[in-house]
């Protein structure tokens, strides 16, 4: 019986990791957990909040019984109302 020197398994390599911001990013959209302030995933969120695009292309999200016709920037995110005279706003 030898104790030594013996060869060492192939371990293989660890598989991809998953990528913690986008996981805290998906916690608050599910789950409304916030993530910490000054970390990557919160800055994300209030990006998304502030509407980062240029020109805003609303979607209508309207449900029956809003008195107000309701919507949000299918790029960004963010959400809109309809005014008085026809035009997509962000509140």
């Amino acid at each position: 019986m030898r104790l030594w020197p013996w060869r060492r398994r192939d371990v293989p390599p660890p598989g991809p990791r998953s990528n913690p911001t986008r996981i805290a990013v998906l916690e608050h959209d599910l789950f409304g957990i916030k993530p910490q302030p000054g970390t990557a995933a919160a800055l994300s969120i209030a990006m998304r909040g502030a509407g980062t695009c240029l020109q805003h292309d609303p979607i209508d999200t309207t449900e029956l019984g809003h008195p107000r016709p309701t919507g949000m920037c299918q790029r960004c995110g963010v959400g809109m109302l309809l005014d008085e005279t026809g035009k997509w706003t962000v509140p």
